[in-house]
């Protein structure tokens, strides 16, 4: 019941999200691993966990083909890399506002499938 109550809302399988769990929590996990060996990663934390959203949306639209998946992979690796400029101190700027961004175009990408989604099924018979 809550596979078909998931894929109606947003169109995702259960399988998909823990996938995109699993592959999120490998590749962030990996991020912090990798800060305690190279200390300087530490100020670029946004750009780090944006970076480890992209690989796990990457990996889950390859194998999965979710929608919201496509959409929202380029957006948090185009997120990761301006909160990058922004924490070298490249770019000086409100990351507040990059958040913003990025969650209403997950939002926004959520919305589209959803859409997608409910047209796709078939008309119930009256």
């Amino acid at each position: 019941m809550k596979h078909a109550i998931l894929s109606q809302c947003c169109g995702t399988t259960t399988s998909a999200t823990c996938f995109w769990t699993a592959v999120f929590l490998i590749s962030y996990g990996a991020a912090q691993v990798l800060r305690t060996v190279w200390p300087q990663l530490g100020q670029y934390g946004d750009a780090v966990l944006l970076t480890a959203l992209a690989a796990a949306c990457f990996a889950n639209f390859g194998r999965n083909r979710t929608l919201h998946c496509g959409l929202t992979a380029p957006l948090f690796l185009v997120g990761a890399f301006v909160a990058f400029l922004k924490e070298a101190g490249v770019w000086p700027f409100d990351l507040s506002f990059l958040w913003g961004v990025v969650a209403i175009g997950v939002a926004l990408a959520f919305l589209m499938e959803w859409r997608a989604t409910r047209k796709a099924q078939p008309a119930p018979n009256a």
